[in-house]
C-alpha cells in the first residue's frame, strides 16, 4: 500500500454534549456532527475518530458567568464512504428509520444552517425550553 491511495474515506457521527457546571439535565444540548475521516481501515478510522472527538472537549464562561462544558460522548455511527471523487451532491452519509417520511422532513427555518443563524443570540438554557 503506497501513500494516499491506500487510504479510504469514512463518515463518523460524533455525539458532543453541552452541560452547565453544577446543573445536570436529562435534556442536554447534544450536537451530532458528521465528520469525514481518512484512514487505512475501519480500526484506524475508529481510533482517529475517537481522538478527534476527544479534542472537541472545551469549556468557557457564558454571558451569565456559568461554566459551559462541551464533552465528547462517543460515536453514533462509523461508515465507509463509497465514492470515487468528492463533488457536488456526493452522498457522504445516510441512515434508515421506520415511520412516515414527513415526520423526518423539517421546514426551512428549522434546518440547522438557518436555525443556528436565527438563534445565535440565545443562551443554552433558553434553547432547552
Amino acid at each position: 500500500m503506497d501513500g494516499d491511495s491506500a487510504l479510504r474515506w469514512y463518515t463518523a457521527v460524533f455525539v458532543v454534549r453541552a452541560r452547565i457546571e453544577g446543573a445536570w439535565h436529562d435534556d442536554c444540548l447534544i450536537d451530532h456532527q458528521v465528520r469525514l475521516i481518512r484512514a487505512r481501515d475501519p480500526e484506524s478510522a475508529y481510533a482517529h475518530a475517537i481522538d478527534l472527538g476527544k479534542a472537541e472537549a472545551q469549556s468557557y464562561r457564558n454571558s451569565e458567568g456559568a461554566l459551559v462544558i462541551w464533552e465528547f460522548d462517543g460515536l453514533a455511527d462509523l461508515s465507509e464512504v463509497q465514492f470515487e471523487e468528492l463533488g457536488d451532491g456526493v452522498e457522504v452519509h445516510s441512515w434508515r428509520s421506520r415511520g412516515q417520511a414527513g415526520e423526518s422532513v423539517l421546514p426551512k427555518e428549522k434546518l440547522a444552517v438557518f436555525w443556528l443563524a436565527a438563534n445565535a443570540h440565545r443562551r443554552v438554557e433558553e434553547l432547552r425550553d
